[in-house]
């Protein structure tokens, strides 16, 4: 975080930032930065300099800051998200003393209403197998065509299917995919959480992966990867989550959609549960954060017994 300190407070020689630091070290990379460009672009938009700056600070000037946003057309999840970061920025400087009151009140700050019922975010089958089709027609470098078509539908097919999070697709090597019992799982050690996580293979999935792991070694790719890097700068070596959102974005666009590849994620979950899925086990089957409970309470077989991902259409 940045922020000029002129005159410290309270908790002799540790500086806002490194206090912040400290609280936040177990955040993951992205999360620690996010909160960081948030804090600084308001710090900018309220000519925050000094220590002493934050100690004028109201309720009523964040909520401008807030409106000011919405005038700006930042959707309702942004803002929401941009509110959250500052609310814990606030409440860590006032729990170590850096200034004397929190000026963030939730009772004048509140959440920006996001429509329950709205699919934005959510793909129609349709779109994507119109997406699957322009893979085939893609103009790929020529010297790579064939293995980059192979490699990105069986990459939005696995997005899909998994629900799996661009950076999990990145991450995933081949010792990662393995056998449970009847069942085929991926496992996914780089979460959000910290804690490996399975994710259900669809017996058809589990095949193609097999008949493209053969494909890598005809064309002698060596990989660790399930996903790798078809550049010719890192052939063979891992994909950036960027890489994997690149592709979906390329083929969206390809069939006039402005999508990432979290559009995937949110159809997965969208239609699993369209489909009459229990809310607890789609909760589980996306992972989320405040399902952990629902996780631990159902057990680890019942879970792949009858998963989400089996009803889910195919593409």
């Amino acid at each position: 975080m940045e922020l000029t300190v002129i005159q410290q407070a309270g908790n002799g020689d540790i500086s806002p930032a490194e206090a912040l630091k400290l609280v936040f070290e177990d955040y993951k990379p992205n999360t620690r930065r996010a909160y960081a460009r948030v804090f600084r672009d308001f710090q900018k938009w309220a000519g925050i300099e000094e220590m002493r700056d934050l100690e004028k600070l109201t309720s009523l000037r964040i909520l401008e800051y807030k409106n000011i946003l919405k005038s700006e057309g930042k959707k309702a999840s942004s803002i929401n998200q941009t509110m959250s970061a500052l609310r814990k920025v606030f409440k860590v400087l006032a729990e170590f003393n850096y200034i004397g009151q929190n000026p963030f009140k939730s009772t004048v700050i509140r959440n920006e209403k996001v429509s329950e019922i709205s699919n934005k975010g959510a793909l129609r089958v349709a779109q994507l197998n119109a997406m699957i089709r322009a893979n085939e027609i893609e103009p790929y470098d020529a010297r790579s065509a064939a293995l980059c078509r192979r490699r990105n539908g069986l990459m939005l097919r696995f997005l899909y299917f998994t629900a799996a999070r661009r950076s999990e697709v990145a991450n995933l090597k081949w010792e990662d995919i393995r056998q449970d019992g009847p069942f085929h799982v991926a496992v996914i050690n780089q979460t959000k959480s910290g804690i490996p996580q399975r994710l259900k293979i669809r017996t058809e999935l589990h095949t193609e992966l097999l008949e493209w792991k053969d494909i890598l070694f005809e064309y002698e790719i060596y990989t660790d990867w399930v996903f790798p890097s078809l550049s010719f700068r890192t052939w063979g070596k891992k994909m950036t989550g960027k890489g994997v959102n690149d592709v979906v974005v390329r083929l969206g666009k390809a069939v006039g959609l402005d999508i990432s590849a979290h559009y995937m994620r949110h159809t997965a979950i969208t239609l699993a549960l369209e489909m009459g899925e229990p809310l607890q086990k789609v909760q589980a089957y996306a992972r989320h954060s405040s399902a952990n409970t629902t996780i631990r309470y159902f057990h680890d077989q019942e879970i792949l017994q009858k998963n989400p991902t089996d009803s889910l259409p195919r593409i």
